[in-house]
């Protein structure tokens, strides 16, 4: 698969466009919460302020800004301030856990300084790392003339954000990602679904996660406006209820998250004004939203995108149409991103035919810049592949897919310990590294998907050999809060004696998918 449609052209980064719309419809709503709007021109202003403030402070191009309170307008105005100034954010999530918090920040050398709120500056304690208050920060550059148009050149192999994503050690790895990259994928989306001013968002998915990104700036990119919801965990009725009240016309969400939108959307009449609904992260289950689809939901175009966070989220584009096929064939990768190739190859890095399984391999404007001090992980997985020909920087995934008849792909998920929950990158090992540090008794443990019907969401199962019963391992999930996050808990533990072994000697998994 390839698609390179305007190779050579610059698409405008995010800052350039919000500043383009701040010029042309100043007074246009930007991004709202409960408690606060802004306009174009007041996100535009009071970013390029913020953008002076960590100049002064020494901060630029090659830093890092990390940006850690409760999604708010503020958070627009960290996030564009901070690329203005030519360093790059770092969005990091209020509902992680101190100790994963902490790993991450430990991982980022050249993080200078993170934005952060009264409610959650205390979490971190101390750490090699300044804090700003960010609404202490706003109260004085609102008083402060308005500043002078912005000095710096920001360029677009530099750096624009940094996300992390779940490791094979047990340790979150930081992905970082370029302007270019960035830029182009924002851009792709506007022109290739013809999203204008009227395209509103709204932020559904938690905001460390990269589908989180582009559903905060895609609106932003178009002109039109994003929402944000007050509730700190997801609330379908609250999403719902502001998807009509908002008239929002465009979200970038899991599917997951659909099913409970779906659910609590009063048979589809609070959701009447969606045009289109951009599902990635985790396999979409068709027969969960084939009805609503093909009813009240016909006018919303459903688009099922494949992709990583190590190539800029997205690399894959499907619109949904063919239902029943999807039942029983599953939904198809569909067309790369422009500027982007997508290919399926074979363990000698030869393209799969027909019927044939392969790892899918990303090239093209969409690969990230690479993980942050991880030199190993790095080259195993960011490394040139030839195809047709042609020498290409590419990404492995790890993840699988199927080459159909007519030449489409299916993907088959990872042949790794990885998983995805609620549309989350989860490696197992990280799950089972947790649950031996709850508690002292427990002495090892494997976690496992136990939920075998496709389509349906990952069900996670921890079978534990320990010195106690069943009723001490109910401590697990409590003692598992403060190290992993929510979706991150298994929802059954399994007491064993000890794990079945193979002719080989190692853990016999299949069996103990016999006893979940």
């Amino acid at each position: 698969m390839a698609a390179i449609d305007k190779q050579g052209l610059r698409s405008p980064m995010i800052h350039e466009k919000v500043a383009h719309w701040a010029a042309l419809t100043p007074d246009a709503l930007a991004v709202r919460s409960a408690s606060e709007t802004l306009t174009y021109a007041e996100l535009d202003r009071q970013s390029s302020a913020l953008a002076s403030y960590l100049r002064e402070q020494g901060i630029g191009t090659g830093s890092l800004v990390g940006v850690y309170f409760q999604p708010s307008p503020a958070t627009l105005v960290c996030m564009l301030g901070i690329l203005k100034s030519g360093a790059a954010y770092v969005p990091l999530d209020v509902a992680n856990p101190i100790a994963r918090l902490v790993q991450m920040i430990g991982q980022l050398a050249d993080l200078k300084l993170i934005f952060s709120s009264a409610p959650f500056m205390a979490n971190l304690g101390e750490q090699a790392v300044a804090f700003a208050d960010i609404e202490q920060v706003r109260e004085l550059l609102a008083g402060l003339p308005p500043p002078l148009p912005s000095p710096w050149q920001v360029q677009e192999d530099a750096l624009c954000y940094t996300v992390f994503t779940s490791g094979t050690t047990g340790v979150p790895k930081a992905v970082a990602i370029t302007h270019r990259s960035w830029a182009n994928l924002i851009d792709w989306h506007v022109r290739e679904y013809s999203l204008g001013q009227d395209a509103n968002g709204i932020l559904v998915s938690a905001y460390g996660f990269d589908i989180s990104q582009r559903s905060l700036v895609t609106p932003l990119y178009s002109g039109a406006s994003i929402s944000l919801a007050s509730s700190r965990m997801f609330d379908g009725y609250e999403i719902a209820a502001l998807i009509q009240e908002h008239q929002v016309a465009s979200i970038h969400l899991a599917p997951s998250s659909l099913y409970l939108i779906l659910q609590a959307g009063q048979a589809g009449e609070q959701l009447v004004s969606l045009r289109h609904l951009f599902i990635g992260g985790e396999a979409l289950s068709p027969a969960r939203v084939v009805e609503w689809a093909k009813g009240k939901g016909a006018a919303c175009n459903l688009i099922h995108q494949y992709g990583v966070a190590e190539c800029t989220d997205v690399a894959t584009c499907h619109r949904m149409v063919d239902y029943a096929t999807y039942l029983t064939d599953g939904i198809p990768m569909g067309q790369p991103v422009g500027n982007c190739r997508v290919d399926v190859l074979d363990e000698h890095d030869r393209p799969v035919a027909a019927g044939e399984t392969g790892q899918i391999v990303i090239s093209g404007m969409g690969v990230g810049q690479g993980y942050l001090n991880n030199p190993v992980l790095q080259a195993e997985r960011f490394r040139p592949v030839v195809v047709d020909g042609v020498t290409r920087a590419a990404y492995f995934t790890g993840d699988y897919a199927r080459r159909q008849v007519d030449g489409g792909f299916i993907c088959l998920g990872r042949r790794d310990n990885q998983i995805k929950i609620r549309g989350m990158l989860v490696n197992l090992s990280e799950i089972e590294n947790g649950v031996r540090n709850a508690l002292a008794t427990v002495e090892d443990a494997i976690v496992l998907n136990t939920q075998a019907q496709p389509g349906q969401e990952a069900e996670l199962t921890a079978f534990v050999t320990t010195s106690d019963e069943l009723p001490a391992l109910r401590d697990i999930g409590r003692q598992l809060s403060a190290l992993l996050p929510s979706h991150m808990h298994p929802r059954r533990y399994v007491a064993c004696k000890q794990f079945p072994l193979t002719q080989n000697g190692k853990i016999d998994r299949q069996a103990l998918l016999g006893m979940g």
